[in-house]
């Protein structure tokens, strides 16, 4: 590899991220509305219910607390510290730079930092971060904290509520810009079978198995509430 290492920057995958994020939001205001109808029932029907069945109106005032503490969990996860979320993420001769959507560096990962490993065969090698049947995987680097003593560490291009179209082809990059920068570190071979690393022509792969199994979640989940909301109308009115 003699010429001149070329950087490559994440692209998103905007049908599918819009998709999920939307439903994300339809989630919300659907628990709103069920919220603001659940409300309206205690209001008007306090009384009645006080009367008959004091239960009912426990458990209502139950339900409605939770459905108000998951409402503002999820506007939390969909709002809360935009300016420390990863949107983007560059590859070059330098090593990898995430940036914010203000397009702000919030950290970086270079190859003049890496490590080699002190207990292991592999110095950089992909692993499995979930116990789940569908994981996702990241990268584990070793490098050195403040007290000089080297740590393992993670390079992870999976970002919060966003579904990049490149993904593999980040990993690659970056596993290659180890192979020219750094040829002391020695990558597992299982890793380098995998991100085709001894080939020029690696195989492209769009969305893994993860990623769908979390799209179908999501679906599910927002038909379920879907179906919940419709439910509950029908009871109370």
């Amino acid at each position: 590899m003699t010429e001149k290492f070329q950087s490559i920057e994440s692209k998103i995958n905007k049908p599918v991220t819009w998709l999920l994020t939307g439903l994300m939001w339809i989630v919300a205001v659907l628990i709103m509305v069920i919220i603001a109808v659940v409300f309206e029932n205690i209001y008007h029907s306090f009384g009645r219910y006080l009367k008959n069945d004091i239960t009912i109106i426990g458990i209502l005032i139950f339900a409605q607390s939770i459905l108000i503490l998951c409402c503002l969990a999820l506007i939390k996860g969909l709002m809360y510290k935009r300016k420390e979320k990863v949107r983007k993420v560059i590859i070059n001769e330098n090593g990898a730079i995430f940036y914010n959507y203000r397009n702000e560096v919030t950290g970086t990962v270079l190859y003049d930092d890496l490590r080699p490993a002190l207990n292991t065969t592999a110095d950089v090698y992909v692993y499995s971060t979930q116990t789940l049947k569908y994981s996702k995987t990241t990268l584990q680097i070793y490098l050195k904290n403040e007290s000089g003593k080297t740590i393992p560490a993670a390079v992870d291009f999976n970002f919060e509520l966003m579904i990049l179209s490149n993904q593999y082809e980040l990993y690659r990059h970056f596993l290659k810009g180890i192979q020219y920068f750094r040829p002391d570190l020695e990558i597992a071979s299982k890793t380098i079978d995998q991100y085709y690393l001894t080939s020029d022509k690696p195989l492209r792969k769009g969305l893994g198995t993860f990623e769908y199994v979390m799209i179908f979640i999501f679906l599910m989940a927002g038909a379920g509430l879907l179906y919940l909301f419709i439910l509950l109308f029908k009871i109370i009115i």
